[in-house]
């Protein structure tokens, strides 16, 4: 790193450089404590990355920590494909009540999606219905062969290995999953004939616990290179699946901070079917599979059965949250009234 290019730009002299991470440096200088990331943001991202700097500047939206400028006026500076920014230190308030992270994570995002939030028209979608249902069908029946082939092809062998073992340990279980996204993508289909417009607001694009901190006053997000308008549900597939790889996740507490979740965004039936049907996709399970058919020489199978049980344990964990989800769906309510 050219530290006297990037510091020059800045107009700081540094008293101490500390790496904390692979890409972020934590720099003291000036009696103030700066973070400087190297960034995951290419070139070609920077146009759409400056547009969301821009509307959070203009919309004055809290929970971003803010930008230093650049001595051309920029919010980054970038080294031929290098691009980096330089923010306030903020360290993290460690309190003797402990916090419930997952309701104030849950409740800055809130704030975040409601303080942005618009709405755009999806007639488009709706008159499109047809080849939907077609590509809702055709995606589910490739999932179920799929599946289904891998665990034919292990149990034809003399002797499995531990992963193709626990892949075949785990088919009932997914033949359930399939069987309960094939009834959400009922209800997307349906929701979608009684439904002009959804949401859309400002996400975070990228949340997980490294990506945000916490202290006494706030909720601080960071590492936004991925931050898109889009639909809210985007963020909390994201943070959840997060979540969800750890077996010690208390899917109680998520529960809870779903219904607080709520309270911010009033997500419509039609919302909630499309996110079960994003946690409930087993497209990323179904890539691990895909690698332990490969040749056992080419492969890690410690690596590859922990990658195997995050997965598994996602798409688990998605299951019993997306029973939760229905029960709060409106058109359940008024079935059970009427």
């Amino acid at each position: 790193m050219e530290w006297s290019k990037v510091l020059t730009a800045y107009q700081i002299q540094p008293e101490e450089i500390e790496q904390i991470t692979e890409r972020v440096y934590r720099i003291k200088a000036n009696s103030q404590q700066f973070a400087l990331k190297r960034s995951r943001l290419e070139p070609n991202d920077l146009g759409r990355w400056l547009a969301i700097h821009q509307f959070i500047q203009h919309r004055q939206i809290n929970g971003f920590v803010p930008l230093f400028l650049t001595n051309k006026k920029q919010p980054f500076y970038q080294d031929q494909s290098d691009i980096y920014y330089l923010m306030p230190w903020i360290e993290r308030r460690y309190q003797e009540q402990p916090i419930d992270e997952y309701a104030t994570v849950i409740h800055a995002m809130g704030q975040l999606h409601a303080s942005t939030m618009n709405h755009h028209q999806i007639t488009s979608l709706r008159q499109n219905k047809s080849n939907l249902e077609q590509q809702f069908q055709q995606e589910l029946s490739s999932y179920r062969e799929q599946m289904l082939t891998y665990v034919r092809y292990f149990e034809a062998k003399r002797f499995m290995s531990p992963t193709e073992l626990q892949i075949c340990m785990y088919y009932r279980d997914f033949e359930q999953l399939f069987n309960q996204l094939e009834r959400w993508q009922e209800v997307y289909l349906e929701e979608l004939e009684e439904t002009d417009q959804m949401k859309y607001t400002l996400c975070h694009g990228n949340l997980m616990n490294s990506h945000y901190v916490i202290t006494t006053t706030n909720t601080y997000f960071l590492s936004w290179e991925s931050s898109i308008m889009t639909s809210p549900t985007f963020d909390l597939v994201t943070y959840f699946q997060h979540l969800f790889q750890f077996h010690d996740c208390d899917l109680g507490k998520i529960k809870e901070s779903f219904s607080v979740y709520c309270r911010y965004i009033d997500l419509s039936d039609y919302e909630k079917s499309l996110l079960v049907l994003q946690m409930l996709s087993p497209a990323n399970w179904l890539q691990s599979v895909r690698k332990c058919s490969q040749p056992e020489r080419s492969r890690n199978l410690m690596k590859d059965s922990i990658e195997l049980e995050k997965q598994y344990r996602i798409l688990l964990f998605s299951f019993e949250l997306q029973e939760y989800i229905m029960q709060t769906l409106k058109r359940e309510q008024v079935e059970e009234t009427t």
